[in-house]
């Protein structure tokens, strides 16, 4: 195969209503997938432990369907580590319930490492919302996250990093606002639906050309 024919087509997702700024009491961290190992939920925790080990106060979220990590495995982990008080799992959600999350996080963690990952759309629902984000360099992830920028792009396998990024924006209220605000006019410039069709008609447009 010749790489000079093969053409890339971002994805987008369809733009939703503004949801109402809530005002936020505490500081949350949002990780919205499947619960699974590879998609670094037990680094997150860890990420967690870090963190309340020099004293900051946080608490994580994590809101997905049950996968190779169970409810009664994750929950039997969170008391193991006595986290309860500050690490909640609130399992699949949807529709407004799943906007309810995004709208109180302040920065959208996804420390994946999972070998088939592509494009994740999680990481353009929290762009949308004008939350930063954190992930890795797995997969089509680099191209979505502008590091520095609209959030973060940390190593695989480190809750270390991950606790040091989120220490970050918490210390640091403005830049965390100003990289969601940046991850928002990003996803509007790059990654709505309308952005990913005009995308798909050119490439079409262009194969056809070549061809007759």
């Amino acid at each position: 195969m010749n790489y000079k024919d093969v053409y890339i087509c971002p994805n987008g997702i369809p733009i939703h209503e503004d949801l109402p700024t809530v005002p936020k009491k505490e500081f949350n961290v949002l990780y919205l997938s499947n619960m699974m190992k590879a998609k670094g939920v037990w680094d997150l925790v860890q990420s967690y432990v870090i963190l309340k080990e020099s004293g900051k106060s946080v608490k994580y979220h994590f809101v997905g369907k049950w996968s190779d990590i169970t409810e009664e495995q994750f929950t039997t982990e969170v008391h193991k580590k006595r986290l309860k008080e500050d690490v909640f799992a609130h399992g699949a959600k949807y529709g407004d319930e799943k906007d309810s999350f995004l709208q109180k996080a302040n920065v959208f963690v996804f420390p994946t490492h999972y070998s088939n990952e592509c494009f994740p759309l999680v990481l353009l629902e929290a762009m949308e919302k004008g939350i930063p984000c954190i992930s890795t360099s797995e997969g089509g992830i680099p191209a979505i996250i502008e590091n520095g920028k609209t959030g973060y792009i940390v190593d695989k396998h480190s809750p270390k990093a991950v606790a040091e990024k989120i220490e970050y924006l918490m210390e640091h209220p403005e830049q965390c606002a100003a990289m969601g605000k940046a991850g928002k006019e990003k996803f509007l410039k790059e990654f709505t639906l309308d952005k990913f069709e005009n995308r798909i008609k050119d490439i079409l447009t262009e194969c056809h050309s070549s061809v007759f």
